[in-house]
């Protein structure tokens, strides 16, 4: 062979024997060294998740930012407040509402000193999501603009006038909504236009914000629409839209700077860059013109001569990072959208001016922005000309009336001359509700907006209003399910309810089963908290006739009884004939006759011993229960065995008796309610009498505590509240003639 290839050859050996060395000395220094590295490791890792979840915090990416701080937070000790509230904005922000409450908790325990007025707000509406209106009031009314709305929340009047037409709405859940969102839906002739960040066919760099794909235009035949009403909705309708187990998040504040893009800074390409799915089977197609715009493009609007106009970002960051939004103006036709350009309106380095509201004509504008010297966060602006072939006005705010210090955005303008939008700061059932105003009213300077009424709104965000040109079918956006924004069908009818409707149900002795005549029944009704009065007869059977639909409580008493209530969602539909609803079960009310006795089980004394011994307790905890809920006075009995004298067995069954009523007294008791008495050996229950031979067991079965009902004549409160007597079947009076908490606790 060759030298010089010997000498190659035996040059590669040598080198790869060193390598093998290398890497061995370099795995035993490694592992030596790993105790001695560890605390400064983790303490490296630790402020390095910080620095990395900072970093996607600022810059927008609240998905990645959640991952880190999570992750930093269990390694942690100790305050760490700050990092809890960023944690809690970015879950706030993706929609995760509960996380974020149980978050925002974890600092400022049920509205404890210390929020900022933005926290309050925050966790205010919170609350609100949740229907917890009482804790959202108390927050919001230190909130400065927010009076009106904290005192819609802490006022069930109001809260009920806001469900004043709820029967007449009829809902259904679309088929097109998937675990993404769905929102803005525009009818045009009989194609539905909506937007939605649901996967494109193929996979796509997603939003930092949240890990999803950006907002596309897509359109769908109405014809291929299908619906599920909101009543019939089960497990099987909410499969296809739940949250994937992938840590999927949602899109957030859509009117803030959720159509935007994050920049991705020099230190942010460190962090994950989040990609999505490609799915080839996506209800609905993407609208031709607008697929090629890489950021957010949505919130649609078109008039009669098929000018589209639309939401969009700008190109390029502003100095935060932020890529503001613009209005776009195009040409819309069946083969898609053409001819874009954008609108003298926004600026791309302080300000945003999105979702426009056209009129037919093409000649009046709605839009919202966050413009400065506004009223609030966002507020409607309208822009006019004199026809569609001339240049716009430029923008004027609408009024006081309309725009608060919070948000009004998603303007709609229908072709029955309303403006249809949302407010997060006007009073209502939580979020963003939805509030129509004529527009003729608006150039008067004379409009009051109207709130619509549930379900359309909820406690939940609900926005992006469209109907078709009978104005009593159409479309809507909420987030009631899942915090996910989903298009909802509605079809508004006036319902006329020919036969009349009832609730019937039964009162029954709990002990006996026997009907109870004469209880004072009571009926609320939840919608307006007037209650309504009816007796029983001597079936125990009343009757309420009932209106509406919604939830009543009715609750049943008779002196000298327990009593008893329950819950019940009443169902009006219109039919011809009377129908009667029946409660979901009987009211039993219980009552202890005067003699009837029975024995405290498993009460017993040692031996010669009068004192309560510690497994006796609990058997009088739940006398006094009895004693707290029934108006009977008791003689409590004590009896002992044969063992010792007659008199000597008198004296300490006595004894035991007065160490049970003492127990009683100490528990809270009225004294003159119970009385105690000993009986001794006279009341034998087996034939362990003087002289016969029986087990330490047979004997102590003889040592016990009886109760006995001695009267029913304990006098029931004297508020007039609670005279019975003072009610008549058939009248109706108003929920605050009754004291506080008289209906709750009713199931």
């Amino acid at each position: 062979m060759n030298k010089n290839i010997c000498k190659l050859i035996e040059m590669e050996r040598l080198i790869i024997r060193r390598l093998h060395v290398v890497i061995f000395l370099y795995v035993l220094l490694m592992s030596s060294g790993a105790f001695h590295a560890q605390a400064q490791s983790d303490q490296q890792s630790s402020t390095g998740l910080l620095k990395k979840a900072n970093i996607a915090y600022r810059d927008l990416k609240f998905a990645v930012a959640a991952d880190y701080y999570e992750t930093y937070l269990q390694n942690m000790q100790g305050s760490q407040d700050t990092v809890i509230a960023k944690l809690a904005d970015c879950y706030l922000q993706m929609r995760e509402y509960d996380r974020a409450l149980r978050e925002y908790r974890k600092i400022y325990n049920n509205g404890a000193v210390g929020e900022t007025q933005q926290q309050k707000l925050k966790i205010a509406e919170l609350f609100a999501r949740k229907g917890e209106y009482r804790q959202a009031a108390d927050l919001l009314i230190k909130v400065k603009g927010y009076n009106t709305k904290a005192q819609a929340y802490g006022q069930p009047k109001m809260l009920d006038a806001m469900k004043k037409d709820s029967l007449n709405w009829n809902l259904s859940f679309l088929n097109i909504n998937t675990p993404e969102r769905e929102f803005s839906p525009c009818l045009v002739g009989n194609t539905l236009l909506f937007s939605s960040n649901k996967a494109l066919p193929t996979r796509k760099d997603a939003f930092g914000w949240d890990g999803k794909n950006y907002s596309h235009l897509w359109k769908i035949p109405v014809s291929s629409i299908s619906a599920v009403p909101v009543d019939q909705m089960n497990d099987s309708t909410l499969t296809k839209v739940q949250k994937s187990q992938t840590k999927a998040r949602q899109l957030a504040e859509v009117y803030e700077q959720g159509d935007t893009k994050p920049m991705n800074s020099a230190l942010g390409l460190l962090i994950n860059k989040p990609t999505m799915k490609g799915d080839p089977n996506s209800i609905g197609s993407i609208v031709s013109g607008l697929d090629k715009i890489k950021l957010n493009a949505g919130a649609i609007s078109v008039d009669k001569n098929n000018k589209v106009y639309f939401s969009s970002n700008y190109p390029k960051a502003d100095k935060k990072g932020v890529n503001r939004i613009c209005l776009m103006e195009a040409e819309y036709s069946s083969t898609g959208v053409s001819k874009i350009k954008q609108l003298p309106f926004g600026d791309p380095n302080s300000y945003s001016v999105m979702h426009p509201a056209v009129n037919s004509d093409g000649t009046f504008m709605v839009c919202s922005s966050d413009m400065p010297n506004g009223q609030g966060g966002y507020d409607l602006y309208y822009t006019e000309r004199d026809d569609s072939s001339k240049p716009w006005s430029k923008l004027n705010p609408l009024n006081e009336s309309i725009n608060t210090v919070g948000n009004e955005v998603f303007p709609t303008i229908t072709t029955n001359g309303y403006l249809y939008f949302s407010s997060d700061a006007m009073p209502g059932l939580g979020g963003l509700d939805i509030y129509r105003v004529l527009l003729k009213d608006i150039i008067n300077g004379n409009a009051t907006p109207e709130h619509l009424s549930y379900p359309v709104n909820s406690s939940s965000d609900d926005f992006g209003w469209t109907q078709d040109s009978t104005a009593v079918r159409g479309y809507f956006t909420s987030d009631r399910v899942n915090s996910n924004d989903n298009l909802y069908s509605f079809y508004f009818e006036i319902k006329k309810i020919k036969g009349k409707l009832y609730v019937e149900g039964f009162v029954f002795d709990k002990q006996t089963a026997e009907p109870i005549e004469t209880a004072t029944v009571f009926m609320l009704n939840k919608a307006d908290n007037k209650v309504t009065v009816a007796k029983s007869d001597k079936d125990g059977k009343f009757r309420f006739s009932i209106s509406n639909q919604g939830e009543v409580v009715i609750k049943a008493i008779k002196k000298g009884h327990s009593d008893d209530c329950l819950s019940m969602t009443t169902t009006v539909t219109v039919q011809d004939e009377d129908i009667i609803q029946k409660t979901p079960h009987d009211l039993l009310l219980d009552k202890y006759k005067i003699g009837y006795t029975w024995k405290l089980n498993n009460i017993h004394y040692d031996f010669d011993k009068s004192f309560i011994r510690k497994d006796a307790r609990p058997i009088l905890d739940s006398l006094v229960e009895i004693l707290n809920t029934y108006p009977i006075n008791v003689e409590l009995g004590s009896h002992t065995d044969s063992r010792g004298s007659n008199a000597y067995n008198i004296a300490l069954a006595q004894r035991r008796a007065d160490a049970a009523v003492a127990y009683l007294i100490n528990s809270g008791i009225d004294s003159q309610r119970i009385k105690a008495k000993g009986y001794g050996e006279t009341q034998l229950l087996n034939k362990c009498s003087d002289g016969v031979p029986c087990s330490k067991e047979a004997h102590q079965e003889n040592r016990r505590t009886e109760v006995k009902v001695l009267s029913l004549n304990i006098p029931q409160p004297k508020s007039p509240e609670l005279d019975l007597d003072k009610f008549k079947a058939g009248e109706v009076v108003d929920k605050d003639e009754f004291p506080n908490g008289f209906f709750d606790n009713c199931k």
